[in-house]
């Protein structure tokens, strides 16, 4: 007699974990559904260039930007298995789909219960905030795992003291995942402190210096952008908590995904953690436990809505670490409800379904939160294959174009480097001046993307390359200033002797050129002078042209400036790079001329040619 209860309690246990395998595997057929389909958002691409770079570049990367570094390293092992939309984001599904079990665990874990785990779980498997970030390339799905293991942790102290170990490794993780886990974790060890009673609060304490200690490299590695972001969340005071509260609604929104549908789905979730509460009251050693979810999802609200007032801006990714554990609370509400009649469990999802369908769907899988503006992630991949040879550089001024174009880069296209200056990473020119010369030593010819053109702090960084580099090419493609230029070696090159001037006083003062291409590529470093001051703004033209006199190559652009400009005697540099066709003869002609370019008439010199011979670059 005594054995049938234990039989039935196995097959019990035995039934729910086969639930809770189909519900994991429906979980991640839900974040696979469409994967592929959405391109590739603006932070996907980031995240992508982010771990395409090598490990030292990786490391410093992070410091510099909005999060730690444990996602984007995990991302690049994962980039053994290809760089495809599917591919990246598959990682990021299964981590989602892993989070369903952790959530049956914690569930059991916290209320005792196989039947509210299990209830927890499925809603964790389909709630809409977890399935879209457990289709994006980024951090927050792998964020939520080492905070349910926390919560794991911190419900079995209790009883097994070593588990602090395992709440300090767990924390430490979720720590250096995601800023924004901060908050969930303040309530999961409170909730500790709650659990083991004062006697073992020194020894909580003391893991909590521990785990201090043990990010407390990585805040000394990223205090600068720590810094800037703490610099701009204004004072303490009443008004920085009056701004706050302005933020407390989106979050919550934010929280229970209800996007189009606030009063319904307010109603649908209040309604079952009120029906939890009335149908099966909580017992006066129950309402404890409820202080788990609700110091988790409070504080995270409160301290997500401050960093929101801080930063003027909200996103909802940022509570994703608690949406766990509202389905938590949800999963034992519906388990206390629908106890004594198990039909009212149908009543109940179907009520959550209607209030979340079709709209959430919709929002899921089209990825709308924070894609407001129309964008193509192909436009820098399709206009640098047609251009860009295989030897060539590519720079970006910021990762996420870049990441869309590594997604995109094939074996015949060049590879891609990164001068950031744009938000969020602004690298001082200096750093980004050595990362240049050393890329100039294997590649001769660099491209550079920059979002926003020369806007901003970009200026300082097209000034540099004018400055340092041999301009070949410029065009504005949508919101991106494409722009070419020559890097070539100090030596191999001739010197004109003399000075030649066109017939309106504008005189070649000095040139320089290359004899032999280096690679595919001749320069002309010239130097301008003007004998009186000039009505007009003239452009240059710099032309290498076979024995026939036919064009190969050419590079066209202002001379240091608008000649109108000019003081007389004032000597001006100006440099130019031809890039060579594959089939260049092999004997090239380098003349240099300069036109009106409104109406294209060419400058004449005294005896009548419209253009000033250089000399020779030998072509490979």
């Amino acid at each position: 007699m005594k054995r049938r209860p234990a039989r039935r309690t196995t097959a019990r246990s035995g039934a729910t974990l086969w639930a809770v395998a189909a519900i994991t595997l429906a979980a991640l057929a839900a974040r696979l559904y469409t994967l592929d389909v959405p391109v590739l958002r603006w932070d996907e691409g980031w995240s992508l260039a982010h771990a395409s770079l090598p490990w030292n570049e990786l490391w410093q990367v992070a410091t510099e930007e909005w999060h730690p570094p444990l996602y984007v390293a995990l991302l690049k092992l994962w980039l053994v298995t290809g760089k495809t939309v599917f591919g990246i984001r598959y990682l990021s599904a299964l981590l989602g789909a892993l989070a369903v079990p952790l959530s049956y665990a914690v569930g059991r874990a916290w209320s005792g219960r196989r039947r509210a785990g299990a209830l927890a779980a499925g809603l964790a498997a389909f709630w809409p905030l977890l399935v879209y970030y457990g289709q994006v390339t980024r951090m927050y799905a792998l964020a939520v795992l080492p905070v349910l293991l926390a919560a794991w942790f911190a419900l079995r102290l209790r009883r097994q003291p070593r588990a602090l170990w395992g709440l300090l490794l767990s924390s430490l993780v979720a720590l250096y995942t995601f800023y924004y886990s901060l908050w969930a974790l303040l309530g999961i060890w409170l909730y500790a402190a709650l659990v083991i009673g004062p006697r073992r609060w020194p020894r909580l304490l003391a893991a909590g210096l521990a785990l201090g200690a043990g990010f407390a490299p990585w805040l000394w590695a990223a205090r600068g952008s720590l810094a800037y972001r703490f610099a701009n969340s204004g004072e303490l005071g009443w008004e920085m908590v009056r701004g706050a509260l302005d933020y407390v609604r989106p979050t919550l929104v934010g929280l229970a995904f209800a996007y189009g549908r606030e009063r319904l789905v307010a109603g649908a979730l209040g309604g079952v953690l009120l029906a939890g509460l009335v149908l099966r009251p909580p017992r006066r050693g129950e309402w404890a436990k409820l202080a788990l979810p609700l110091a988790v999802v409070g504080i995270s609200v409160a301290g997500i809505a401050l960093g929101a007032q801080s930063s003027r801006w909200f996103a909802a990714r940022h509570i994703v670490p608690a949406s766990a554990f509202l389905c938590l609370l949800l999963g034992w509400a519906l388990d206390r409800a629908t106890r004594r009649w198990p039909a009212r469990l149908v009543v109940f999802l179907a009520a959550l379904a209607f209030a979340y369908w079709p709209i959430s769907a919709d929002m899921v899988y089209q990825k709308m939160l924070e894609v407001v503006d129309p964008f193509d992630p192909a436009a820098e991949h399709r206009y640098l294959s047609g251009r860009a040879a295989p030897g060539d550089l590519v720079y970006f001024n910021m990762l996420a174009k870049a990441g869309w174009y590594e997604n995109l880069r094939g074996p015949g296209d060049p590879a891609w480097s990164y001068a950031m200056r744009w938000d969020p990473i602004i690298e001082p020119m200096e750093q980004i001046a050595a990362r240049i010369a050393a890329s100039a030593a294997h590649h001769n010819r660099l491209w550079f993307v920059l979002y926003h053109g020369t806007l901003g702090s970009n200026a300082d960084l097209k000034d540099w390359l004018d400055a340092h580099l041999y301009p070949a090419w410029g065009e504005w493609q949508g919101e991106n200033l494409y722009l070419a230029y020559g890097a070539p070696a100090a030596a191999g090159w001739a010197a004109r002797e003399g000075e030649a001037c066109f017939s309106n006083g504008l005189c070649l003062a000095a040139a320089a050129w290359t004899v032999q291409a280096q690679g595919d590529l001749c320069a002309a470093s010239l130097t301008w002078a003007t004998q009186s001051r000039l009505q007009r703004d003239y452009k240059v033209t710099v032309q290498a042209l076979d024995e026939a006199g036919r064009l190969v190559a050419q590079h066209d652009d202002l001379p240091g400036g608008p000649t109108s400009r000019w003081e007389p005697g004032q000597k001006v540099a100006d440099r130019h790079a031809l890039f060579l066709p594959a089939d260049s003869p092999a004997r090239l002609r380098l003349v240099v001329g300069m036109y009106d370019p409104d109406t294209g008439e060419r400058l004449r010199t005294p005896d009548g040619a419209d253009a000033l011979e250089l000399g020779v670059c030998a072509s490979p």
